[in-house]
């Protein structure tokens, strides 16, 4: 039976789903090795998991720093609790819902997971006025510290040492026109235009006239020029996930948000499709403070609203009667008790 994850943030946001099938154990946490994972610091890197047993699905508290709930029931540590479809559980602020039907299942989950976390904080960032834009910045050289913003996709930025390149360099031992840049979404390349002491990601030379795809971890050198590319929203998850476990205070509530219909992973490139009204991880993608959070986790709850009480039932006639019945069983008991012991 399949398992859904709908991603649950501030009060009456709608949610992110993942869906998975076939899988004895789906870990839930805050580190990047995580089936479902969750960017906000008062998760563990390794907070639960959710396993099948038999027919039920349980969910497995790993040892985490704040908990896990399904509800406002704690599960202890090294214990799981079977979950129920639609039941509510939380991990440090993040709120998840359980579904146990038959959606259809995600596909690429590795790629979809990393798709959710970079959403969630892309979502964060935006909302907090931040500079999304994936740039280039030169580490190494006589131009250390100029930086190419890729404002446009699928535009061809051109690196060399000609005055009209879009990043021109004074480094003598790159050519004219020395490489190219395209970005499509999150995706850069980078071509070789037939340089004469070559293009090189890491130790790989870039063979000319061909798109090669430019990871974020790779330098990328022409001449005595080094080159990183910078991307604010995988730089800020990778913040997140290095951060220590933040310890919540256990008198603070955290309300769980109103149910909503979930988004499709699909949809998770365009960051409009996240909700961020109250979302706890802004804070952490912004760097912000930890003791500002979402909705309904600051401050004091406001008195419960009164407690309607049923009405007090009337005695009916069988009522009477029946008590009749049992006083006068009583009476003559205690007749016979009486008589017995004369």
């Amino acid at each position: 039976m399949p398992i859904t994850v709908v991603v649950r943030r501030g009060e009456g946001a709608s949610g992110t789903r993942l869906t998975f099938d076939g899988m004895q154990r789906v870990v839930i946490g805050r580190g990047s090795g995580c089936d479902v994972r969750l960017p906000e610091t008062s998760v563990s890197l390794r907070h639960a998991s959710l396993r099948s047993r038999g027919a039920d699905f349980v969910i497995f508290d790993e040892g985490s720093t704040n908990g896990t709930f399904i509800g406002d029931a704690k599960i202890a540590p090294g214990t799981s609790r079977i979950v129920r479809s639609g039941d509510m559980v939380r991990l440090g602020r993040v709120w998840i819902e359980v579904r146990i039907d038959q959606g259809p299942v995600t596909r690429d989950l590795a790629a979809a997971t990393r798709d959710v976390a970079l959403a969630l904080v892309s979502r964060a960032l935006a909302a907090r006025g931040c500079d999304l834009t994936t740039s280039v910045r030169v580490l190494e050289g006589p131009d250390q510290g100029v930086v190419l913003a890729l404002h446009d996709e699928k535009r061809a930025y051109t690196i060399g040492r000609a005055a009209n390149c879009d990043l021109a360099l004074s480094d003598e031992d790159a050519s004219r026109e020395h490489a190219r840049l395209t970005r499509r979404g999150k995706l850069v390349s980078i071509r070789s235009l037939g340089a004469k002491n070559g293009t090189w990601l890491g130790d790989v030379r870039v063979e000319d006239e061909r798109d090669w795809p430019w990871k974020p971890s790779q330098m990328l050198r022409i001449g005595r020029t080094v080159l990183a590319l910078e991307e604010p929203v995988a730089q800020a998850l990778a913040h997140i996930e290095s951060a220590p476990d933040e310890a919540l205070d256990p008198n603070t509530p955290v309300e769980a948000p109103d149910a909503q219909p979930p988004v499709a992973a699909a949809n998770l490139s365009d960051p409009s499709a996240i909700a961020s009204d109250g979302d706890p991880i802004a804070d952490d993608a912004a760097g912000g403070p930890a003791s500002v959070r979402a909705t309904g986790e600051a401050g004091t709850p406001g008195p419960p609203d009164a407690v309607a009480m049923p009405p007090r039932r009337l005695w009916s006639i069988t009522d009477l009667v029946v008590m009749g019945a049992a006083v006068s069983m009583l009476a003559l008991s205690i007749a016979g008790l009486v008589w017995l012991l004369r």
